[in-house]
């Protein structure tokens, strides 16, 4: 998120909600029920949270969404209260932000499945270094790493070459299903510093 983007207005009520932790607070899923002065009201099937959990809150869909800072404050029939602590900041500019990792993973690349090593990953896509060329961009490829239920299709970017003779792949994520963004959802916790701005 833009230091120059500054806060935004409030988000849209009846949008989709998404709860993601920090540290050791539970996430979850809803919809913004009302946003008033600094209460974040999310209509949810159930409120895991203690009171003081600190979370993000994004809202809206992906490519047009917010986040601010919360804490959980109480649970109501249906609904769970937060205390916003942040401004609402344009979220999705930074969620795409790449984080540096390396995790041996497996990528489908039909008729082939490769070993491979991914270097950098976020929500939207990844990079990842085979010891084979890239096919064409638009390539459809599956992505198989440890704590993951299912394979994740993605769509081959570009490819180029890397050091030691390996390939770099840049790969973008075809929609995520719920399980595979909550094996994500540690590395957006990592945007929680930029949005450390004092409520106004």
């Amino acid at each position: 998120m833009d230091d120059d983007l500054g806060p935004i207005a409030a988000p849209v009520i009846g949008a989709p909600a998404i709860v993601i932790p920090r540290g050791e607070a539970p996430g979850g899923r809803g919809t913004l029920a009302a946003e008033r002065l600094f209460a974040v009201v999310v209509a949810v099937e159930e409120a895991p949270w203690d009171y003081g959990d600190e979370v993000i809150i994004s809202v809206g869909e992906r490519g047009a969404a917010v986040a601010a800072l919360a804490r959980f404050r109480e649970a109501r029939p249906g609904q769970a209260v937060f205390t916003r602590q942040s401004p609402w900041r344009p979220f999705d500019r930074r969620a795409f932000d790449r984080y540096p990792v390396a995790i041996a993973a497996a990528i489908a690349a039909p008729p082939e499945r490769l070993p491979a090593t991914i270097v950098d990953l976020s929500l939207g896509g990844c990079a990842v270094e085979v010891d084979a060329p890239a096919p064409p961009p638009g390539a459809a490829l599956e992505l198989e790493w440890p704590g993951l239920a299912a394979p994740v299709r993605a769509v081959l970017v570009r490819g180029r070459p890397a050091a030691g003779g390996r390939y770099a792949w840049h790969l973008r994520f075809e929609p995520l299903t719920p399980e595979a963004e909550a094996v994500l959802r540690e590395l957006i916790a990592a945007l929680a510093a930029a949005l450390e701005t004092p409520a106004a």
